[in-house]
């Protein structure tokens, strides 16, 4: 099966390395440094199950380059999704599927708007991880899947392909691809933790052992939750109030030094994900009628750093 990784970050890199080790034919969809880099040395994943080398994979910066593709993983961040879309639009509308792994709950609508004919599903990548260099990434957890899909999902013959080949794979990690038909309940449950996360990181400019080891700043992270959960219910994704209990667990049991991906770009004054984190939470309350205050505080705050060197 011939997969296109679109972005090579660290996201990107880490499950279009292994899907390389799982015996797909993957080549990245990049600007042409990361090109020249990732043709010269492929892509190395290092971290605390091993250091891994997918010295097989491609990569290209036209769309006329992409022909015959299967899948597109679409691994971009919010911000750029429309804008990639739209410069890829000839490999994403001839593509037999694109999954949007971008974080947050609108990667769909975002592709889409920039390749109207794309066959998008919905998805979440499970996985902690730091770019390094192009092509070399430090992955951070033993997190190491993707859950994506939608309605009509298990039935998609492209989709069960891919699910079949990684499940078949013998790779020399763990790595989980999950197809549901609901997708909406699992970007949601993640988005429970991942929108507290970014905001009190890069908020406090402090890692996950000071932010929830902190009652006062443990009392923020059930308010965000709090406020997520609600929109969720608000947009008709029916959350649990366990649902918001396992994500303030999870955080409390991240490794202490872990910050938001977020924060890493705020520290290197790259542009953020505020929008489609913070922004979307507040956004949507609004439409609701749901106050979201410790939201509107986080995107507030941190809406001059957005734009990254150019605000």
């Amino acid at each position: 099966m011939k997969v296109v990784v679109l972005g090579a970050g660290a996201v990107g890199c880490y499950v279009g390395g292994l899907l390389s080790l799982a015996g797909f034919e993957v080549a990245f969809a990049v600007r042409p440094a990361a090109r020249d880099a990732i043709a010269a040395h492929g892509v190395r994943l290092c971290g605390p199950r091993g250091d891994f080398h997918a010295a097989g994979v491609g990569a290209i910066v036209r769309p006329e380059d992409a022909a015959g593709v299967d899948l597109v993983l679409s691994c971009v961040k919010l911000y750029d999704a429309r804008a990639s879309a739209e410069a890829w639009r000839p490999m994403l509308e001839s593509a037999a599927a694109v999954v949007c792994l971008q974080n947050g709950v609108d990667g769909v609508a975002r592709v889409q708007a920039g390749a109207p004919d794309a066959r998008c599903w919905g998805g979440l990548a499970l996985v902690a991880g730091r770019l390094r260099e192009p092509g070399i990434v430090d992955y951070l957890s033993d997190m190491s899947s993707i859950v994506f899909g939608g309605p009509g999902a298990s039935s998609d013959p492209v989709l069960a392909a891919f699910v079949a080949q990684v499940r078949g794979a013998a790779l020399p990690t763990p790595f989980v691809a999950t197809r549901v038909e609901d997708i909406a309940r699992p970007q949601w449950t993640k988005f429970l933790a991942l929108a507290t996360n970014a905001a009190l990181t890069c908020l406090t400019r402090s890692p996950a052992g000071v932010v929830y080891r902190d009652e006062a700043l443990l009392a923020l992270a059930r308010r965000s939750i709090a406020e997520v959960l609600a929109v969720a219910r608000a947009e008709g994704v029916p959350l649990e109030d366990a649902d918001a209990e396992a994500a303030l667990a999870m955080l409390r049991g991240l490794p202490a030094d872990m910050v938001a991906s977020m924060f890493h770009d705020l520290v290197a004054g790259r542009r953020l994900e505020l929008d489609g984190l913070s922004g979307t939470v507040a956004r949507l309350g609004r439409v609701h009628g749901i106050p979201t205050p410790f939201h509107d505080f986080a995107w507030a705050c941190l809406k001059p750093h957005a734009d990254g060197h150019r605000s």
